[in-house]
């Protein structure tokens, strides 16, 4: 079905360019007729030469009148006779003629140019008196003015209805040449948009593939991670039960007890990555919506720091809390809850056993910041960037247990509470993760002022199987910049 809609899509494509290009051809031809058409001009030429000739007759019949009838006058008859001669001449030759055929005076005309050549011994050589000579030649020309005179009316004529079709065919020529244009504008457009959305489809597909080749290469080192870290705790609870198996009751309770102890530590560890693969899929669906409430700022880190304890009993965990932070706030408590426990069990599980991890608590700008900083293995800097993607564990974590998908976890989760999570880590020198929080839930449009009553603080557990809804985001949300790491000195 795609693969038709590309054909049909190239079809329409290429007639459209076909029909562009006819189009243009066609308003380039439009233009060169109209463009010869405004040279024609030969009505208004025969006009003239048709108005010049009667001209010439009248002057030189009334010059010869003049000669003749006053005395002492003054004339250049030879200069009239030449002109008239020249005008005839012009109307006898070429275009002329056979425009003057038209007119039906052929005939005329090159009967008075005969004649006029007959008396042109006695014109250049007339006296006072001559009054023979006089009429002949007016005789001669009365009837070539009063034809000339029909000739320009009929000239006139023909030159207008030849002005009006002329214009006629130039109206339509330039009106088929506008409707040419729209034609290839609308054309132009449509090539455009489709080229537009072609590229944009194209674009589309890319960024699809793209993304789905990251998921695939993401879900591929995750499933080779999960099996390596399935296969370990696997293999040493096979090994704790067969040797179980081949002891028997000669196994002390105590050897019992301790393998027991690694088995459920084993297990635990097997739960713990299929909590975290559950927490993706539910975060990926949509599935995980944050519960606003009263949260106490106290109450939830030593609550997080108390079930850390718990694990690592040996650790030293310090809280820090600045006098401006408010005691309470408005946010979700489980899932505060369990992007901090995430950040400071990842602290105390690449911190040396020996150092400390602190938490500060400070406000700034309406958020309530909650740094976690260690003195671990640290980042290095050019892997930061992909710190918060998915299954991206940096290459100071090889060979420590886990699957690379709680940050990013923690990441989206402090999106949903409208917060930010940032940080800043150098390798060999420990890591800061500031998780910034709203004091006031974002969107409700009220929040807990600093004499809020106590608020409810829930027991650990892990984040619950929330209904699917839309979850309120806080894009305006911007954290401070994480607590810079500082470096130690080495003892």
């Amino acid at each position: 079905m795609t693969r038709d809609n590309a054909k049909l899509a190239y079809g329409v494509a290429g007639t459209a360019i076909v029909a562009f290009a006819v189009l243009l051809v066609f308003a380039l031809l439009r233009l060169i007729d109209t463009e010869a058409e405004m040279r024609k001009n030969e009505g208004d030429n025969m006009l003239w030469a048709i108005s010049q000739t009667q001209s010439a007759a009248l002057l030189l019949d009334s010059d010869i009148a003049r000669k003749v009838g006053v005395p002492g006058a003054t004339t250049d008859l030879e200069r009239r006779y030449n002109v008239l001669l020249s005008r005839l001449t012009l109307l006898s030759e070429g275009p002329q003629l056979r425009y003057m055929g038209e007119l039906g005076l052929n005939d005329a005309l090159s009967s008075v140019g005969e004649e006029i050549r007959a008396l042109e011994a006695a014109i250049l050589v007339l006296e006072f008196g001559d009054t023979g000579t006089a009429e002949a030649v007016h005789a001669i020309l009365n009837p070539l003015i009063r034809s000339l005179g029909l000739a320009g009316n009929r000239s006139m004529v023909r030159q207008w209805e030849a002005t009006g079709t002329r214009l006629d065919r130039q109206h339509n020529a330039i009106m088929q040449v506008i409707i040419s244009i729209i034609a290839l504008i609308a054309l132009g457009l449509f090539l455009s948009v489709t080229m537009l959305r072609a590229m944009a489809g194209q674009e589309r597909f890319m960024r699809s593939f793209e993304r789905e080749q990251q998921v695939a290469d993401a879900y591929r080192s995750f499933v080779a991670l999960v099996s390596h870290q399935f296969r370990t705790p696997l293999s040493v609870i096979d090994s704790s039960m067969q040797r179980l198996l081949r002891s028997g009751e000669a196994m002390s309770r105590a050897e019992v007890v301790r393998r027991a102890a690694q088995t459920r530590a084993e297990v635990k560890t097997l739960n713990d990555l299929i909590g975290a693969t559950l927490d993706v899929i539910r975060l990926e669906a949509g599935q995980i919506t944050p519960n606003p409430a009263p949260c106490e700022v106290s109450a939830l880190v030593e609550q997080v720091r108390t079930r850390e304890l718990a694990t690592s009993p040996k650790r030293v965990i310090e809280i820090s809390i600045g006098d401006e932070v408010p005691p309470s706030i408005h946010t979700d408590p489980l899932l505060a809850d369990q992007i901090l426990t995430n950040l400071l069990s990842n602290a105390i599980k690449y911190s040396p056993d020996t150092e400390p991890v602190t938490i500060r608590i400070s406000a700034a700008n309406r958020q309530i910041l909650f740094a976690i900083e260690d003195l671990g293995v640290g980042i290095p800097e050019d892997e930061q960037e992909r710190l918060f993607e998915r299954f991206f564990r940096a290459s100071t974590a090889q060979g420590m247990p886990g699957t690379g998908v709680g940050l990013s976890i923690a990441f989206q989760l402090a999106v949903l509470l409208g917060g930010e999570l940032k940080g800043d880590s150098r390798a060999g020198y420990g890591s800061v993760f500031t998780l910034a929080l709203p004091d006031e839930w974002p969107g409700c449009g009220k929040g807990l002022s600093r004499e809020a009553s106590a608020p409810s603080t829930a027991a650990a557990r892990p984040v619950p199987r929330y209904s699917a809804g839309q979850v309120p985001i806080n894009s305006n949300a911007i954290a401070s910049d994480p607590v810079p790491i500082e470096p130690r000195t080495e003892s």
